[in-house]
């Protein structure tokens, strides 16, 4: 029979020992282990994806960046094959379309994976490794899964969108029909058929697709007239309009809440005007007055989009999907923009002196019959009275940096020549203007300050005035 007093003497001795073995496993596991095959040489594996990552320990989120940079390994393992029933097969890719979608498609895997699982850890030269796998039948169950839930989700809006389309209701078929590809949208590769009780086989991808172009090719934008007339600043101008349209069986019908854009196609403006068809189904342009005065211009009348498929960016695969062709539904209004007859009177001063030149009221004056008025010499053959005043006056002088101050104010009245009814009035005040060399070069300041006022301000309040 043992001592009592040496078991007592033996429990130290035991305890002692675990300890050191413990403190000596976790030295290796915190990097003083000799390094690990799987940092050696990549692991190849039959059942698992593979991913590893290294990261500097020197950065704050070592630890994030490292996995993050092990999961983008593994995800790179994982193939992207494209279906032969997949609607990308059915696209001329001249956009580079697929290879788009298979770097989306790639950001979406990474994004949206689960079930992986940390393998093992290692440090080394401040240097952070890790190691993840995915089990490669795990990572198909639940793709298969998550598939089949688009699927049915897709198959909802879809069908949606046919009632919806039936009944006419084409701004909320294409809502339905983009909701039912934006299920898919993360599957455009694999097989997307599905079974419909008055349809049969139905590949989701394709008859998405397909619809919303039968949608497009089937809507007609119809102008209203040939030419029509306007006069800019007039409120007598009939209204520049054109109906939107569906064909279905043959037959043709006006189309509501559909929205559309308005721009001039061939001219450097950007002046756009977005609009949507009425009960009637028409659209009503209130940009045309914009247009050069004098000839015929054409005004593009088209879908917008953007309502549906969202803004041009670099992820948005629906977007680059529809603009691969030229289907999306559009039309031309031609107008004849003819302007109203001014007849211009200035007076200016300049550092207390008459201003024959009259630099401020050119300002005006190209401003103006750029966009709205032709000029006569005879008031009598005038429609509107122009009226402007301008003073400029000296300011202060640095000697030290040789820098003159000029302030300018100025103002314009817009009479009605027939009413004698004044119809707009404003003014420019304390325009500073600063430049070294002489006063006359500050003043050129102001008015370059004074031109932009007049675009910004004054060009957009005259088009709200109608006479």
């Amino acid at each position: 029979m043992m001592d009592p007093f040496k078991k007592l003497t033996a429990v130290p001795f035991v305890l002692g020992l675990l300890l050191l073995t413990a403190c000596s496993s976790a030295n290796l596991s915190s990097g003083s282990r000799n390094t690990p095959e799987w940092v050696k040489s990549r692991p190849v594996s039959r059942d698992h994806y593979i991913g590893i990552g290294m990261a500097s320990m020197e950065a704050n989120n070592y630890l994030k960046i490292a996995k993050k940079n092990a999961l983008a390994d593994l995800v790179s393992e994982i193939s992207v094959t494209i279906s032969g029933n997949s609607v990308l097969h059915q696209l001329e890719d001249n956009g580079g379309f697929r290879e788009e979608f298979e770097s989306y498609t790639r950001t979406s895997i990474k994004d949206q994976l689960e079930g992986y699982e940390l393998v093992d850890s290692y440090t080394a030269d401040d240097n952070y490794w890790v190691y993840y796998r995915l089990s490669i039948d795990k990572y198909q169950r639940l793709k298969r899964e998550k598939l089949e839930k688009a699927k049915e989700l897709a198959k909802d809006f879809y069908q949606k969108a046919q009632e919806a389309q039936e009944s006419r209701e084409i701004h909320n078929a294409l809502n339905y029909y983009v909701k039912a590809f934006q299920a898919i949208q993360p599957h455009l590769d694999q097989d997307l058929s599905i079974f419909l009780l008055n349809k049969g086989g139905v590949n989701l991808g394709n008859a998405i697709y397909q619809n919303i172009q039968e949608i497009f090719s089937s809507i007609e934008v119809r102008p209203g007239r040939d030419v029509f007339k306007v006069k800019a600043l007039s409120g007598n101008n009939e209204p520049v309009r054109a109906t939107i349209s569906y064909q279905n069986a043959e037959k043709t019908y006006p189309v509501s809440g559909l929205p559309f854009t308005f721009s001039f196609p061939k001219l450097n403006r950007s002046h756009t005007e977005e609009v949507q068809s009425n009960p009637s189904g028409q659209i009503v342009c209130n940009i045309a007055e914009m247009a050069p005065k004098g000839q015929q211009q054409r005004i593009r009348a088209a879908l917008n989009t953007e309502v549906y498929f969202g803004k041009k960016s670099e992820g948005n695969i629906l977007h680059k999907l529809f603009s691969l062709n030229s289907s999306i539904p559009y039309g031309y209004l031609t107008i004849q923009v003819s302007e109203l007859q001014a007849y211009f009177e200035a007076h200016e001063q300049a550092f207390g002196q008459t201003e024959s030149n009259k630099p401020v009221t050119k300002l005006f004056r190209n401003q103006l019959t750029e966009n709205f008025f032709s000029l006569v010499n005879d008031p009598s053959n005038a429609d509107v009275i122009v009226k402007v005043s301008a003073n400029t006056t000296k300011g202060k002088k640095m000697e030290k940096y040789d820098l003159y101050t000029a302030w300018l104010n100025c103002s314009i009245r817009v009479i009605n020549a027939r009413t004698q009814a004044e119809v707009y009035s404003t003014g420019l005040q304390n325009i500073k203007g600063m430049k070294t060399g002489s006063y006359q070069l500050a003043a050129m300041d102001a008015r370059e300050k004074a031109k932009k006022q007049i675009k910004q301000k004054i060009i957009p309040e005259l088009r709200k005035i109608k006479f």
